[in-house]
């Protein structure tokens, strides 16, 4: 099976487009059991000579997100060269909350070019990708509700993202020791998105870490990314917050080992759509966290604390793991082992089987289709 990945996000903000095209790229290339290619969104659609040649040879093409403007057209001229589409996303754009700095481009149709021009995008985005759903003959995204939710349009398979083990060392015992030591610092930690102000603001973690804090002036919560925000609502003394920058992916492990303890807060339906990435990687390099109780992390809740999202609970979670660190930080240790189960490696035989179902049933229904249209 050949395959095309056509990837959504820019240098800058690589994330998504890692876990969702580049790392199970990766596996099936290592498998043997297929090929599989990156194209940049902008280079599909402008049809230089590379893009071309690896579209006209694939099977099936993979498009993330971006399912607006010319895309469309990209879309139905490819579906007539008789190549299986797949839209594949992974966030609940029809539940964005406002605070998300991305609602103004989904659903008002608000971008600034490089030049520093606005523009305004009419109809708005998010009408746009339905009608781009509409098109494709399915999708794939990493969480059931977000199938679920869009099920009525087109055909939706769940394809959790999954670990790229050389990343994340999963084949090394222990836990890479990158920790600074002797500073006296318990850092508690978490990194993401500009898309979470809502998950620490509804969900009662921060008023937690804020008594925390208070009665713990040993503990620092250190902030990944580039959300200000979230170090400004946590009202804290300057010397137990600090925000980290964002980091190249391939350096984030090394970020999250520097941690004692990690968090991972959700609230709404928005986020209840969101994937398991956050506890995989905490998973994956051996420490201990702490998640809010719901759809998302349940299936890793055999190596996590999850609670309820309030205050008192998230506070008596945080306090608990500190009385006991020690004794978390090893069981997490160990519990590194079952993260093989959660690679991409061993997910490429479940993802070869989706792409294949589905690249049978458009051939079907074109086929279907073909009969039925009069000479």
């Amino acid at each position: 099976m050949k395959l095309v990945y056509i990837t959504a996000d820019n240098p800058h903000e690589w994330n998504s487009s890692e876990w969702r095209c580049a790392v199970p790229a990766r596996a099936i290339n290592r498998s043997g059991l297929g090929t599989a290619t990156l194209i940049d969104l902008r280079e599909w659609l402008v049809g230089t000579a590379a893009s071309q040649a690896a579209c006209r040879d694939a099977e099936i093409l993979v498009i993330q997100r971006n399912l607006i403007g010319p895309v469309l057209a990209s879309i139905l001229h490819w579906k007539a060269q008789g190549k299986t589409i797949i839209a594949d996303f992974d966030d609940a754009y029809d539940q964005m909350p406002d605070s998300n700095p991305a609602y103004a481009f989904w659903h008002k149709g608000w971008i600034r070019h490089p030049d520093g021009r606005y523009e305004t995008l009419t109809p708005a985005p998010i009408e746009q990708f339905v009608w781009g759903l509409k098109l494709c003959h399915a999708a794939t995204m990493p969480s059931q509700r977000l199938a679920d939710d869009w099920a009525h349009l087109l055909p939706t398979y769940c394809l959790p993202n999954a670990l790229d083990p050389a990343i994340y060392r999963i084949e090394e015992r222990g836990s890479p020791a990158t920790r600074p030591l002797g500073d006296g610092r318990t850092r508690i930690g978490w990194g993401g998105s500009l898309s979470h102000l809502q998950s620490f603001t509804d969900s009662g973690v921060l008023t937690a870490l804020q008594r925390v804090c208070r009665a713990r002036p040993e503990v620092e919560v250190v902030i990944h990314g580039n959300d200000g925000r979230l170090l400004e609502a946590l009202k804290v003394s300057p010397e137990q917050k600090r925000l980290q920058p964002w980091v190249p992916y391939r350096e984030w492990p090394a970020q999250l080992r520097a941690l004692d303890l990690g968090l991972a807060p959700l609230c709404g339906t928005y986020d209840e759509r969101r994937s398991w990435i956050k506890g995989l990687e905490y998973l994956a390099v051996g420490l201990p966290w702490i998640a809010t109780d719901g759809p998302v992390y349940a299936g890793l809740r055999a190596y996590a604390t999850l609670v309820e999202n309030t205050p008192f609970a998230w506070e008596r979670s945080i306090l608990d793991h500190l009385d006991t660190l020690g004794e978390r930080q090893l069981l997490a240790r160990a519990n590194r082992a079952q993260a093989a189960r959660f690679t991409a490696d061993a997910q490429v035989p479940e993802l070869l089987r989706v792409y294949a179902d589905i690249h049978t049933r458009a051939r079907a229904a074109e086929a279907s289709q073909t009969e039925r249209t009069p000479a």
